[in-house]
């Protein structure tokens, strides 16, 4: 009997979000996308309006009758509020950034509020991505999910981040988004579902110690260049996210409120081929990955002409913010 009201639960769950794919644009949230339920206080709530009713039918109370729907209607009111708080919100997937394997995404949700009505208490979570969806399941997951919760003021306009781990490198399409309410009394949950067309790309994440850039004899000539470890000081350039920590000026940082990485004048040549192959077997294809993501963050740094070797891809010799992506991007999605 338990097996099979599990399963009936899960099908029923798996035919509600099946009815949401990855969604583009403006979606409209009407009545045929909110579901709305009581909560375990608004269980409770009726429980109780049912024994104040059958008290007052047994002994003939008046002012009991009167109690019991006063509250009823009240809870009535309730629901349709609930409802309400959700009904023709606007949502739409904005941007998610680049991050790194073992940082947090944050898939930015534009939320819309078009009538004259403010908003309440509108809390954002992202279903968990590695359990079945169990529709009565959801409440001993909550507590483990990031809720993030705004208000929308009436014809106003809300960006809301929505924050997803990132473990592992590569393709990270946003899960099943939730939106739910429960104001005003908390009797009642009304919620939607939307499934935003956003994807995070996620790169290897740099090595921690990795060793300096190899020296390389190609290009017109020796130069001196910027990297991040050498034997001569040469100054500070502003963080940027992956740089290694050990980098940072932290005594500089002590006085300022932004952080900034030391940089060492050490002889390189003008252009440098990243080559996976020339890596140690030991290192694995992920510390191979990580330490070449180390590498092409270094070179972008020193302002060097660089690209990269891969077991299934070759990058020509370039620079600046564009080729710096590229490289990141295919060592994201490398097979090894």
């Amino acid at each position: 009997m338990n097996i099979t009201a599990n399963s009936l639960a899960i099908r029923i769950a798996d035919w509600i979000t099946g009815r949401h794919r990855p969604e583009a644009g403006d979606v409209t949230l009407d009545r045929r996308r909110i579901y709305i339920l009581p909560t375990a206080p608004g269980l409770a709530f009726g429980v109780v309006t049912l024994i104040l009713l059958v008290g007052s039918i047994n002994y003939m109370l008046q002012l009991g009758y009167l109690l019991t729907f006063l509250v009823a209607s009240m809870a009535v009111v309730g629901m349709h509020n609930t409802h309400s708080n959700l009904a023709q919100i606007i949502l739409r997937g904005a941007k998610v950034e680049p991050i790194y394997a073992g940082d947090v995404a944050a898939f930015e949700i534009t939320v819309t509020n078009p009538t004259t009505v403010d908003r309440f208490a509108l809390r954002f979570s992202f279903a968990p991505v590695s359990e079945p969806s169990h529709f009565f399941s959801r409440a001993a997951r909550d507590s483990e999910r990031p809720i993030i919760t705004v208000e929308v003021p009436a014809r106003g306009l809300r960006n809301v981040s929505v924050l997803l781990p990132a473990p592992i490198r590569g393709r990270l399409p946003a899960p099943r988004l939730t939106l739910e309410t429960r104001y005003p009394f908390g009797l009642w949950r009304a919620w939607a579902y939307l499934t935003p067309a956003l994807t995070a790309m996620v790169y290897p994440a740099p090595e921690y110690d990795a060793p300096p850039l190899p020296v390389t004899g190609a290009g017109d000539g020796e130069t001196i260049g910027m990297a991040s470890s050498g034997d001569d000081f040469a100054g500070v350039r502003p963080y940027q996210p992956g740089d290694a920590h050990k980098m940072i000026a932290w005594k500089l940082a002590a006085r300022s409120d932004e952080l900034s990485v030391k940089q060492f004048e050490s002889a390189a040549g003008g252009e440098l081929m990243l080559d996976y192959d020339a890596l140690p077997e030991v290192l694995g294809i992920e510390g191979r990955l990580s330490r070449m993501t180390r590498w092409v963050l270094d070179a972008d740094a020193s302002h060097m002409r660089y690209g990269l070797k891969l077991p299934d891809a070759m990058i020509f010799l370039g620079q600046g913010t564009a080729h710096r992506e590229h490289c990141l991007t295919a060592l994201a999605l490398c097979i090894g």
